[in-house]
């Protein structure tokens, strides 16, 4: 099976895996599904980064890449269509990445891995 990182998931599995719930982490550990960030995960974390709203070791460009390898994360980038279905959603959820992200799963039928209590009113799958 595999899971979309919501991009705090991403950096809590990089930085705080304690802040994950026990069925996500029971989940990573495993090993055995397919784990896959959002290029507007990483757009998002720049962007984070750069508005000085988050600290990181090293700078984006180096600290996403080195993080997804070592967590064996594959990198999933935004379809032309994803970015279409994403403006077109109910606006349920204002957040312009968490939009992407929605439309990736549902175009795709992926699990989204979030502790964002609204992502699941669009009705796909979550796990938290």
């Amino acid at each position: 099976m595999s899971y979309l990182l919501d991009t705090h998931v991403f950096l809590w599995l990089a930085a705080d895996p304690d802040k994950l719930s026990p069925a996500v982490r029971k989940t990573v550990e495993r090993g055995s599904h397919e784990l896959l960030l959002s290029a507007a995960s990483g757009w998002e974390v720049a962007l984070l980064w750069k508005l000085g709203r988050i600290e990181l070791p090293e700078p984006p460009v180096t600290f996403i890449p080195a993080a997804m390898q070592t967590l064996r994360i594959t990198p999933l980038p935004i379809g032309f269509i994803t970015a279409i279905a994403a403006a077109t959603l109910p606006l349920i959820h204002r957040d312009p990445f968490d939009r992407l992200l929605v439309a990736e799963a549902m175009r795709t039928s992926l699990t989204i891995i979030t502790r964002d209590q609204t992502i699941p009113q669009y009705g796909i799958d979550v796990l938290w």
